[in-house]
């Protein structure tokens, strides 16, 4: 008797741990900064996947067995929104078959819904103009300075939908929002060097972190969005690059340094390869860690000019 009342306990105790387990709100987020925010305000009551890498291309994302298997079990979806998944997300988002997270309910959360867009055409948009988005540039993840609002619509979601949970998700945004605040404003004091400073970017995708830390994006390499350049308008470029004296050649690690390293060497300039996303090299695994990465190579060109 003493044996079948050890092995009912261990087995109670077993069931315990995996209904604590299964009680985590289950977050699958698109990118990996989204999946970073997602464990900053959820901590131990959420488990986060993320569907894309550090390393990959966000536009293209190739579908994969395990997207559909985590987008199955999701309690909620975090995305980027402004059309920058368009081209893989609604496909998964049917294929799961999961009526949790489908557009209209409390486990689909666009984030881009807390921010207000840049670069939103005012006229029509089709192919022949290049990777366009016709609601805005999506690329404003690269600003720290969304990320307060980013993270009260966060934990808001969270709530709705783990009521219990409300006073932990509260507590972690306003730790998050103190300890950001202070990075943030740190941030801005060491790249204030660059205020007004003309850029040229590869992609347009650093707009909204130039608009915060004062930088001028002038204009890009690739001729039209997502469209490489044409021979004419890299020699248009360098011409201009040298006639308003630009620095900074800036593209992200998704980028072959070649054309950008070519570029510079014939305009005098210096090409910058910033890390495009949260975990997209070494010692960028979290949001803090990322910003200060992307602070730190730019102070770091500071010394090579």
């Amino acid at each position: 008797m003493r044996t079948f009342r050890i092995g009912t306990l261990a087995i109670s105790m077993m069931l315990l741990l995996i209904t604590g387990a299964e009680a985590k709100l289950r977050v699958v987020a698109t990118l990996t900064e989204i999946g970073a925010l997602a464990e900053e305000i959820g901590g131990d009551r959420v488990e986060v996947a993320r569907l894309a890498k550090g390393n990959e291309d966000p536009h293209t994302l190739p579908a994969k067995p395990s997207h559909s298997r985590r987008m199955m079990e999701a309690d909620l979806l975090v995305y980027n929104g402004l059309q920058l998944e368009v081209g893989w997300l609604p496909l998964l988002i049917e294929g799961a078959r999961n009526p949790r997270i489908r557009p209209g309910t409390v486990g689909h959360l666009d984030l881009s819904s807390f921010i207000e867009p840049l670069e939103v055409p005012t006229g029509s948009v089709d192919r022949s103009m290049g990777d366009v988005h016709p609601e805005g540039n999506p690329h404003y993840t690269v600003d720290p300075s969304v990320y307060p609002a980013l993270a009260k619509g966060l934990a808001e979601r969270l709530s709705a939908i783990d009521p219990e949970g409300g006073p932990h998700y509260a507590a972690r945004l306003a730790d998050f929002e103190r300890r950001w605040s202070e990075k943030l404003a740190e941030w801005r004091s060491r790249l204030a060097f660059l205020q007004g400073e003309p850029i040229v970017t590869y992609h347009k995708q650093w707009e909204y972190f130039a608009r915060t830390f004062g930088l001028r994006v002038i204009d890009n390499v690739e001729s039209k969005p997502g469209i490489p350049p044409t021979p004419r308008h890299i020699t248009d470029l360098e011409a201009r690059i040298r006639a308003e004296n630009v620095r900074r050649l800036v593209h992200s690690d998704l980028i072959d340094p070649a054309i950008m390293k070519k570029l510079a060497s014939r305009s005098g300039s210096l090409a910058i390869a910033l890390p495009q996303a949260v975990d997209s090299r070494d010692g960028t695994g979290d949001l803090f860690s990322w910003f200060e990465t992307l602070v730190s190579v730019l102070e770091s060109a500071r010394e090579e000019d």
